[in-house]
C-alpha cells in the first residue's frame, strides 16, 4: 500500500511519519495544519481486506454508514479524561482514517520491553483500566480490543485505554476477521466465536496483566507463596495468592468469570488495613442460677431461663466488639481528613475540609455567586493551570425550583457559554452531606488549554451550593479524589 508520509489528508492533516504497520491498519504522527501550538495527533489508517473497487455500491453504502455510526459513538465516550481523545474519523478515496489525540508516552508493550511489571505495578493498571472499562461499559459498549498495544501510560504517570474495535469491525466486516481485530492470544473463546460480552473484556485484561507479571501467554497464574506443590499449574509470579486468584477469576470460563468491572475493583481492594481486635477476657464469670422456687413462681418455660442467660451472656461477649469498632471507625474518619483545614462561612452558613497545601481565596462575589476558590499548590515552575475547586452560592428565581430543573439550566448555561462541541459525558445523583446533588463533568478549552470541569450541585430553600472543580484533561483524574473529598466534606447547615 502507497505511503501517505508527506501528503495532506482531508485539507487538514500533514503526515510527519509512520510509526507501526500490522494486516489491519497502519499509524502515523501528524500535525493539524489549523493548529498555532505545533501539536501533533495520531491518525489510524484502516486498511479493510477486500477488493473496494468491486464491491457494490449499496453494500459500500452500510459499510460507510456503520462507520460513521461506531466513529461518533467512540468520540463521544473518548471524552472520558483516561481514553484519547478522537479528534476526527472520514473516508478519503474509499480509504478509512481515524484522527485521534496524540498521548506522549509508551503502551505497555513498549513497557515491557524494559521488563516486567511488579505487583504494585500491575494493581495499578488493573485499577486504573477497570475504571475506564466500568464507565465504557455502561455506555454499553464491549472494547474487544485490549492486549498490550492498547494499554498506553502518559510521561505524567495517568493510564489511557485505546484502540476501541467497534470502528474497524465496521470495516473488516468478514465474520472471520471480525474475530480476531487485533491479537488473538488475549480473545477468549465466546469472542473468537462471535458472541463477546462485558466479561469478555475483564478476560482480554487479566490475561493482559498476566502476561505483564510473567512474560507468558497463559489462563492460569500461581503465586510463588503457593507451596502447594502443583509445579505444572500455571505460570508464576512473584505476587500475592490473593492477586493470583482475582486474575484467575478474571480469565475463567464466562459462568464462573466477574461479570462488571466493578466486581474486580471490589475484590482488589484486599491490601486494606484490617484491624484485629483481641478477644474479651472474662475471669471466673458464673452467671447466677435461679433456683427452683423462684422459676415455679414465675412459671417459665422450660428451657426459657436458659435460653435468656445464653443472650445475655452472648450479649456481654460481643459489647467490647461493638465498642471498639467504633471507636476504631472514629479513628478512621478523624484520620481521612489528618492533612485538611476547615474552612468557614457564616453568611452562607457552610464549611468544608481543604487539603493543607491548598491555598484559599475569598472572593464574595455579588454578580457571579462566587464565594471562595480553593488552588492546588503549583507542582513545578512550567505548570500552565493551577488545579482549583470554586464555591458558588446562587440565589434561585423561585424557592420551589427542582434539583432537575436547575440541572437542566446548567446543560444550557454549558452549551450557550462553551459551544456546540462541549459533550456531557458524566451525569450522577449524589449527596451534599444531607441534601440530594447532581454531580455533571464536562470538557472546555481555554485559552488553548484543554481542561475538564466537574460541577457538583444542590439545592438548600432559596439557594443552590455549586463546587466546581476545574484541572486539565490530562491531570484531571490526579486531583479528582481530593476534589471528591472535600465536597465530601462539605456541610451546608
Amino acid at each position: 500500500m502507497e505511503s501517505i508520509v508527506g501528503k495532506i489528508l482531508c485539507d487538514r492533516y500533514r503526515v510527519i511519519e509512520q510509526l507501526n504497520q500490522n494486516r489491519f491498519s497502519s499509524v502515523f504522527i501528524a500535525e493539524p495544519l489549523d493548529s498555532s501550538d505545533g501539536g501533533q495527533c495520531q491518525i489510524e489508517r484502516l486498511q479493510p481486506n477486500y477488493d473496494s473497487e468491486v464491491l457494490g455500491a449499496r453494500s459500500w453504502q452500510k459499510i460507510l454508514q456503520a462507520f460513521m455510526t461506531q466513529g461518533n459513538i467512540i468520540k463521544n465516550i473518548s471524552q472520558h479524561p483516561q481514553i484519547p481523545r478522537l479528534l476526527a474519523f472520514f473516508e478519503c478515496d474509499r480509504e478509512f482514517y481515524l484522527v485521534r489525540e496524540f498521548i506522549a508516552g509508551d503502551n505497555l508493550e513498549q513497557k515491557l520491553a524494559e521488563g516486567l511489571l511488579n505487583e504494585a505495578e500491575a494493581i495499578s493498571w488493573l485499577k486504573e483500566i477497570l475504571g475506564v472499562l466500568s464507565f465504557v461499559h455502561q455506555a454499553d459498549i464491549i472494547h474487544l480490543n485490549i492486549q498490550p498495544s492498547s494499554l498506553i501510560q502518559h510521561q505524567n504517570g495517568q493510564k489511557f485505554l485505546s484502540n476501541f474495535s467497534s470502528v474497524k469491525n465496521t470495516i473488516f466486516f468478514d465474520k472471520n476477521l471480525f474475530k480476531v481485530v487485533g491479537d488473538d492470544d488475549f480473545h477468549p473463546p465466546e469472542q473468537k466465536e462471535g458472541n463477546p460480552d462485558f466479561s469478555t473484556d475483564i478476560y482480554a485484561l487479566g490475561k493482559t496483566i498476566i502476561y505483564a507479571l510473567t512474560g507468558k501467554v497463559s489462563e492460569c497464574i500461581r503465586s510463588s507463596a503457593d507451596t502447594s506443590g502443583e509445579d505444572n499449574n500455571g505460570v508464576v509470579a512473584d505476587i500475592k495468592p490473593e492477586l493470583a486468584d482475582i486474575l484467575n477469576k478474571m480469565v475463567s470460563s464466562p459462568s464462573q468469570r466477574y461479570q462488571s468491572a466493578s466486581e474486580v475493583l471490589e475484590e482488589l481492594d484486599f491490601d486494606r488495613e484490617v484491624v484485629t481486635l483481641p478477644p474479651p477476657v472474662f475471669t471466673n464469670f458464673n452467671p447466677p442460677v435461679a433456683s427452683p422456687k423462684s422459676r415455679k413462681k414465675n412459671k417459665l418455660p422450660d428451657g426459657y431461663a436458659a435460653k435468656s442467660k445464653q443472650k445475655i451472656i452472648w450479649l456481654l461477649l460481643a459489647l467490647p466488639f461493638a465498642v471498639a469498632l467504633v471507636i476504631v471507625g472514629i479513628g478512621i474518619n478523624r484520620n481521612s481528613y489528618n492533612n485538611f483545614k476547615i474552612y468557614s462561612n457564616d453568611n452562607y452558613e457552610f464549611e468544608i475540609k481543604y487539603p493543607q497545601d491548598w491555598s484559599s481565596r475569598n472572593l464574595e462575589d455579588p454578580i457571579t455567586g462566587e464565594v471562595v476558590v480553593f488552588s492546588s499548590d503549583t507542582e513545578t515552575a512550567t505548570d500552565s493551570y493551577q488545579e482549583s475547586l470554586y464555591i458558588t452560592v446562587e440565589y434561585l428565581p423561585s424557592a420551589t425550583t427542582t434539583l432537575e430543573e436547575y440541572t437542566q439550566t446548567v446543560f444550557e448555561r454549558i452549551k450557550q457559554a462553551r459551544g456546540r462541541d462541549v459533550e456531557v459525558y458524566q451525569d450522577r445523583k449524589t449527596k451534599i452531606g444531607k441534601y440530594p446533588a447532581r454531580r455533571v463533568i464536562y470538557s472546555r478549552e481555554e485559552n488553548g488549554l484543554q481542561l475538564r470541569q466537574m460541577e457538583t450541585f444542590t439545592i438548600k430553600e432559596d439557594k443552590v451550593y455549586v463546587a466546581i472543580y476545574t484541572a486539565e484533561r490530562a491531570k484531571f483524574s490526579k486531583f479528582l479524589k481530593t476534589a471528591k473529598k472535600m465536597i465530601a466534606s462539605w456541610k451546608i447547615e
